[in-house]
Parts: C-alpha cells; structure tokens; sequence
C-alpha cells in the first residue's frame, strides 16, 4: 500500500520509516531539489536511533520534489482530472503549520474525494485554512481528514551530516479523529462500527468487517473507489504498525487532546523563546512561574468558552492549575532540551506561533475575551525573529 509523506520532519521521517519496515510504499515528497540530491546522496535511507544498541536502517523510498503541475499534466481524458500514476491516495502531512497552506496548493489537484489525507502538524487553524482556501464553495470535493496528535519524542540528529538520521528518545503513540464533512456528521458512528479502535500497544487486532486486499490491484487498474475505501485502509494500516502505537478515537476526545495540547505549545514556546532558555528554565524560576500563570490564566478563559460553544462537556481539563502542573511535568521531562520555537528562532527560521497563541487570541475576540497577554507574547516573537533576522536592526535602534 503507498503512502505519501508531505513534510520531511523527524515526525514524517520516523512514520516513513517504520511504514517501509513494514513493505509498505512511501513516497516523500521534499521540498527542494537540493534535498532530494541530498537524500540521493546517502542512498535514499532513514536510519533511527533509540540508543547504540538499538539502530535501524530502511531503503527503497520512492521521492517526488514539491511543484506546480501544469493542467496538460494534471488532465486525462479517460480518467476525469488526474490520472492514476499521479493520483494521491494516502497523504501524510507533517510539516510545519505555515507551510501546509503553500505546500499543499502545489498538490490538492492531486487529491480527491476518495482520498485519504492524515494531518499531523503542530497548532490549531490548519485545517480551517484549508477548508476555506481549497474547499469553502463545495465540502463534497475534499478528501477524507484525519486530524492527529503525536506524543512520539524524536529528532533529527545534526552530528551525523545526515538530516534523514532520526533520534528516537521517547516511544508516545498516535491518535487519530476522523473530520466529517457537514453533511454526513454520523461518518464517525458508521466508521466505528466497522473497526475496533484499540490499539497495539495492547495487544489488539483491528477488526475490519469489510475486505480491502483488493485495493492495490484497483488503484493500478484505475478502478472507481468508493469515498471511504482510503479512510478504512488508512487507519487499518497504521494501526497494525505497532512501533507507532496508533489509535482511533472520537473526535471530541481527539479534540480536547489537541486544544489542551494547544495551550501546553502556547506556554512552553514561546517563554521559553523570549528569555532563549531551554525547558528547565520553567522550572523553579518566580519570574518564569508569573508569566506562565498570567499566560496560562488568560488561555484557560478561552478554552472554557470554545469548549462550551463545542457543545463539549464540563471538565477540569483546562483549569489553569492543571494546565500549570502539566506544562512543569512536561519541561521536568525535556528538561535538557530547547522548544521548536526557540530553534527556529536561533536558525532564523520562521515560527509557528500564529497557531499557537494567534489561535489563541481569534478565539478571544470571537468570544469577547481580552488577550492582551498572548498579544504581548506572540509580538515578543515577532521582535526577536527580526532581530534574530537582521542584526542590523538592533544596532539602528540604539
């Protein structure tokens, strides 16, 4: 079965790789010619390191280099938009929150509503951008989506010279939600009678009431799919990939999971970016505490409101004090190492802080909720990225 990785993160590089260990096909599709001689060069491998005793090595990726078809590419007459040799059944997106709207311009045509897209970057917002810029006049024309979170630790190892060797120092697991479309909102009822959601990690089969050994054979004949044949085959795939530890869950479980972990991005970040510390700075340090409660205070508000306007039910889930205790068990945990932000920040990288804390704040002005707290913070990121950016502009300033 062929899979498609848009985003060649250490996230996309670990499923890829633990796909291919299983014999499935994996396309990646990278951003630059530049990668793929890069990748080309070190014989098409990703290598994934839990520790010395523990490294393994897969080959045999096919790749595409991301671009703009042209229409003669993208038309076939005998087929209706796109021909099956360009066709994207299955697309695993983990790249950055800001690229997925440009990236996945140069390959929506690609895509139908028979297939399967499965999005696992980080921040809120992603998928309501891709509704309105590729799907707002007709929401029977997008792809199935399946909206993820990913508590796997893993990163790309730089003292090797090899951006495809992956340091896997944690094992977490997968969650998936399926998104319905508004006009057949019992999707995810139908779906879960047709496969158990239990996961590997406990010794659980999938159970598929409906046979789909004959799906690859169909995508090289060309042959008419029904729209949810890819979301079934998705979702049963990864889950019989046990090194992921995938589930299906409810998208209203899958949902709190995202915001609560959308709060959790919005403090750790962007903190820990301002005063260029690593995690541990969260720890034991009044001044940190007292912009964290002030920050996790404000986001608490907010979250209470959306969560009731989601028709959710009450919880404590995103009390501030609960949300203060996590974000210390998290840094307690990655103690050593620096936020996404900060990283991006150092390589004068753009960062992802319009879907942390700039979700944060769309969601307080559509509930009248002042955020002047995440305002500050997400313009403390602006400054330090020009800054970072152009050192020249400090020097002009003073």
């Amino acid at each position: 079965m062929r899979f498609h990785i848009l985003g060649d993160s250490s996230l996309g590089n670990l499923i890829a790789h633990y796909l291919r260990k299983h014999n499935h096909k994996v396309t990646l599709i990278l951003r630059t010619p530049a990668t793929l001689t890069y990748f080309e060069k070190h014989k098409r491998t990703i290598t994934v390191i839990q520790d010395k005793d523990n490294v393994e090595q897969t080959h045999g990726y096919d790749t595409e280099v991301l671009r703009r078809h042209n229409m003669n590419e993208l038309m076939d007459q005998r087929y209706g938009v796109c021909p099956p040799n360009m066709q994207i059944r299955r697309l695993i997106i983990t790249t950055r929150a800001y690229d997925v709207n440009q990236s996945f311009q140069k390959i929506f045509y690609r895509l139908s509503p028979t297939s399967t897209i499965v999005l696992l970057s980080n921040g809120m917002g992603i998928y309501e951008e891709l509704m309105e810029n590729f799907f707002a006049n007709n929401e029977k024309s997008r792809p199935n989506i399946l909206m993820g979170i990913s508590s796997h630790i893993c990163r790309k190892i730089k003292n090797t010279g090899n951006q495809f060797d992956i340091l896997y120092s944690e094992v977490g697991e997968i969650e998936l939600g399926i998104m319905p479309r508004h006009d057949d909102q019992s999707i995810e009822g139908n779906y879960s009678r047709d496969i158990s959601s239990q996961s590997a990690r406990n010794g659980s089969s999938p159970v598929i009431t409906k046979n789909y050994e004959n799906e690859n054979e169909n995508e090289k004949n060309g042959t008419q799919f029904n729209i949810m044949d890819s979301l079934h085959t998705t979702i049963k795939t990864l889950i019989k990939i046990p090194e992921l530890y995938v589930r299906h869950v409810n998208v209203q479980n899958l949902q709190n999971r995202l915001l609560e972990n959308l709060v959790i991005n919005a403090c750790i970040n962007p903190i820990t970016t301002i005063f260029s510390m690593r995690n541990r700075g969260l720890l034991d340090n009044p001044g940190a505490d007292r912009v964290l409660y002030a920050l996790c205070n404000e986001s608490s508000q907010i979250m209470k409101k959306h969560c009731e306007h989601l028709g959710m039910r009450p919880t404590n889930m995103f009390g501030s004090e609960r949300l203060i205790n996590t974000i210390r068990q998290i840094c307690k945990k990655t103690s050593l190492q620096s936020s996404d932000m900060l990283k991006d920040i150092q390589t004068c990288q753009l960062t992802e802080i319009n879907y942390f804390n700039g979700y944060l704040v769309k969601l307080g002005k559509i509930y009248g909720i002042p955020t002047p707290i995440n305002k500050f913070v997400i313009d403390m990121i602006y400054l330090k990225h020009i800054l970072h950016f152009d050192p020249q502009n400090l020097k002009s300033r003073l």
